[in-house]
Parts: C-alpha cells; sequence; structure tokens
C-alpha cells in the first residue's frame, strides 16, 4: 500500500453564484450533471486498497449544490468501505448554501469547511456575501473546524492586510492568494494582480501578523512558506512540495485529472469507470504528459536557490503563463518576493537570538521546534 493520497471530488459543476474568476464555464456552471454513487464507491474501493489513508476535497462548482442527505450517504459508504481512521473530508463551498444543519453535520462526522469569502473585498469576485459573512462569524464563534480562502484581485491587490485583519478579528484562519490566468480568468486578464503590486501588499499583511504577539490565527500561505524555511516542508502547500501522484481530481462524469485546476483534456487520466485501479490512472498517457512537463521545467529550475523549496511550483500554473515546460513566470515571481522575505524574516530571529514573545504564538514554536530539533532541515539536503 502507499501511504497517502488527497483526493478532489466535484460530485457537480453546478453553481448560482458566477464568480469572476471561476475555473469553470457558465456552461459547465449551468450543468445537471452529479457525480453518481456508483462511481462513488467504485473510487472508494480501489482506494482502500491502494491507500494506507485519503483524504477528501469536496469541491465544485459548488458542492453544496448537492443535498445534505447525499453526504450522509457518502460518509456511510466512506465508513463501509475504509473503517475508522483512514479517510478525513473537507468541503470547499461558496458559503451560500450553509446553514445550521449541515455545519452540525460536518461537526458531528469532523468534516472541515472551508469557504471562499474576501470579506471586506468580496464584491470584487463574487455577488452580495452578507449571508456568508454572518455563517463565517457564527462558526467562528462556536469553534468549528472551518477556515477562510480569499482570493485577491487586481483590483483589491493592495488590500491583503486589511483582509487579514478583518478575518483576524473574527477568529478564522484564512490563506489569501492571486487570481490565476485559468478558467473564466483566462479571458479577463483584467483580474490578474500585478505582480509587483501583490508581493508587496502580501508582505504588508505578512508582516503584521509575523509581529503580533497577539495573533491567534495562521495566515496561509505564509505560515507554510515559514515552516518550509524552517525546514519542515507541508504538504498542504500543493503548489511546492512536488503534488504529483499525491493528489488526483474526480470529474461528475468520472473523468480523472492530476489536479483540480482546469487541465488539459490531454491530461485526462482515464475515466473511473473504465480503468481498474488507481495506479493505471497514474500510469495513463495524460500523466506522463503533465510528468513530462514537469521535468523539464524542473530542470531549468534546478539550478535557482530556492528550487529546494519550491520544487518549481504549480505545474498548471506555469502552463497557464507560458508552458508547462517553462519557468520565471508571474506565479515564480510571486513565490520567490514571498518566500524570500519570510526566510530572511524568521533566519534573523534565530542569527540574532531575538526575544520570541515579540512574535505571534505560530512562529515561535515554529523558530522552538527548529532550536529544539536542528536537524529538520536535513530534508533539503
Amino acid at each position: 500500500m502507499s501511504r497517502f493520497l488527497s483526493v478532489v471530488i466535484k460530485p457537480t459543476l453546478a453553481c448560482d453564484m458566477g464568480c469572476r474568476h471561476c475555473y469553470h464555464s457558465p456552461e459547465e456552471m449551468s450543468s445537471g450533471a452529479r457525480i453518481s454513487f456508483d462511481r462513488l464507491e467504485r473510487l472508494f474501493t480501489m482506494l482502500s486498497r491502494e491507500y494506507d489513508s485519503v483524504w477528501f476535497v469536496w469541491h465544485g462548482g459548488e458542492p453544496l449544490s448537492m443535498p445534505l442527505s447525499f453526504y450522509r450517504k457518502v460518509l456511510d459508504m466512506q465508513e463501509r468501505i475504509f473503517g475508522p481512521h483512514r479517510y478525513g473530508n473537507t468541503v470547499q463551498t461558496n458559503g451560500a448554501g450553509l446553514d445550521r444543519k449541515f455545519i452540525k453535520f460536518c461537526k458531528e462526522k469532523e468534516i472541515n469547511i472551508g469557504v471562499s469569502h474576501e470579506g471586506p473585498c468580496n464584491s470584487v469576485l463574487r455577488p452580495d456575501g452578507d449571508a456568508v459573512e454572518k455563517r463565517i462569524i457564527e462558526m467562528a464563534d462556536k469553534e468549528r473546524m472551518f477556515s477562510v480562502s480569499s482570493t485577491v484581485a487586481r483590483e483589491d491587490q493592495d488590500k491583503q492586510a486589511e483582509i487579514y485583519r478583518h478575518f483576524r478579528d473574527i477568529g478564522s484562519a484564512v490563506s489569501i492568494n492571486p487570481v490565476l490566468p485559468l478558467g473564466c480568468a483566462s479571458c479577463k486578464k483584467e483580474l490578474v494582480p500585478d505582480p509587483d503590486a501583490y508581493i508587496k501588499s502580501s508582505l504588508e499583511a505578512f508582516d503584521e501578523w509575523f509581529n503580533d504577539p497577539e495573533a491567534r490565527v495562521p495566515l496561509i500561505p505564509h505560515y507554510l512558506y515559514l515552516l518550509s524555511a524552517l525546514g519542515d516542508p507541508q504538504g498542504s502547500d500543493c503548489a511546492h512540495s512536488s503534488c504529483l501522484t499525491k493528489w488526483l481530481c474526480m470529474y461528475p462524469n468520472g473523468d480523472l485529472y492530476p489536479c483540480a485546476k482546469p487541465c488539459p483534456a490531454s491530461m485526462r487520466m482515464g475515466n473511473i469507470d473504465d480503468i481498474r485501479s488507481i495506479s493505471e490512472a497514474f500510469r495513463s498517457d495524460g500523466f506522463a504528459e503533465i510528468l513530462k512537463g514537469t521535468i523539464a521545467r524542473r530542470e531549468k529550475c534546478a539550478s535557482c536557490e530556492l528550487f529546494r523549496y519550491c520544487q518549481g511550483g504549480c505545474s498548471i500554473d506555469a502552463l497557464a503563463e507560458g508552458g508547462i515546460a517553462e519557468n520565471g513566470g508571474d506565479s515564480c515571481r510571486i513565490y520567490r518576493g514571498i518566500f524570500t522575505h519570510v526566510k530572511q524574516s524568521v533566519d534573523s530571529i534565530i542569527s540574532e537570538k531575538k526575544d520570541l514573545s515579540a512574535y505571534n504564538p505560530f512562529v515561535r514554536d515554529a523558530v522552538l521546534g527548529k532550536l529544539v530539533n536542528p536537524a529538520m532541515d536535513t530534508f533539503y539536503q
């Protein structure tokens, strides 16, 4: 058995929100296609035979277009096929369909909830989010397992510190990332942030978080970069952790792809109805295509001093920015600008033996872990 796999399942591509930067086209979002339980059972059975544990991310489209009864049956099926302690679930939602009944169900079943929302800047990319904001506040007050994912466009690229403060004050972890030139945004380039302006604003948010001893929520991806800089790379930072063979995505019709971001049809890894094992999907021509391009790009990246941290970045981002075999695109520039600053900040704490009480608890714990176990960075050697 292999140790672990993350699987993104898109039970439907339907969504009634129509976010300007969506990965999927309006035609796909208006589709009535729904995943079948036969396909899910076939997928779960293969996974249970080949992997010790699996983390499922329910995505879309809007996963809450599916009724609560769907997820009750999914959880029963997972328990029957995997048994206890071999699987987990996250639902990534726009939040419009969140209600108390579903939130209660997630708490009972230990399902993480990810809400796509930008707080004070939500109207830039999404319709009115007042109801979503209310649900986020309710979940924070009741200590539910959830986090917020905020996507930043050119219009609000300079407001990342404001977004961070907003969710810090609510008590929610927040991940801030740029609009990518993918899906709907591939023909709306005015949505894509300017790299230099994005970096500047991102570092303002990081510095505020980093130097706040009262901070009680992580700021992502900065916190993941901090851990990586200290020699503890995080698999959850899939864009910078050599994700190939560690992630799989299934669409409502059973088609398999290596990533939840929009992949070309040539990267299709087969269909769950036609394959006999997950390993067969990873031996497909579709997977070979992303693998070959990724290897070619990484060979070009290998001489860079940051390669050991970024692993050449995300292949789908590279594909959208100039070619899967090419490096140096906007995502590369943004990572370099942010990671370099994060690493310099944490390195200075250690080299100058600064008073850790001046920094937030996440920084303090990470640095103490490095000091207690200085061999952590042997991962990169």
